[in-house]
């Protein structure tokens, strides 16, 4: 199995995990958010995003070495990154972003997120087996 399949799959659970982890808790992931997007960033935050990001630049160089590339993989290690990159610009590394982030209230509206960020693992998968 290639990187770019490991890195798609990851991604994948890590948002199936995650959407599980808001949907549980609710309006008391609202303290996560508020930790990770307000202010110094916490310890934990910093290195899962280093973490990340040195996956990424792996996947992408092993990419890049293989042949032949597919559309599926082109989107998973060039357009998605893309749009996380503007996502970072838009709330992670903008006060007005991260303010409107912060301000999410109440179990229903995290468990709408929750629900709403299931169909992206499904994407990944899709394009992790494509790739």
């Amino acid at each position: 199995m290639s990187i770019v399949k490991v890195f798609a799959y990851s991604l994948a659970i890590a948002a199936v995990a995650t959407s599980v982890a808001i949907y549980r808790m609710g309006a008391r992931f609202q303290q996560v958010e508020k930790a990770a997007y307000s202010g110094k960033r916490p310890w934990w935050f910093v290195l899962l995003s280093a973490l990340l990001l040195a996956f990424y630049l792996f996947a992408l160089r092993s990419f890049f070495a293989a042949a032949p590339k597919t559309w599926a993989g082109w989107l998973l290690m060039v357009v998605i990154p893309l749009g996380w990159s503007l996502k970072a610009v838009l709330l992670v590394f903008n006060k007005q972003g991260r303010e409107t982030v912060t301000k999410i209230s109440g179990d229903a509206n995290w468990r709408r997120i929750a629900l709403a960020r299931l169909p992206i693992a499904l994407v990944l998968l899709v394009l992790g087996y494509l790739a």
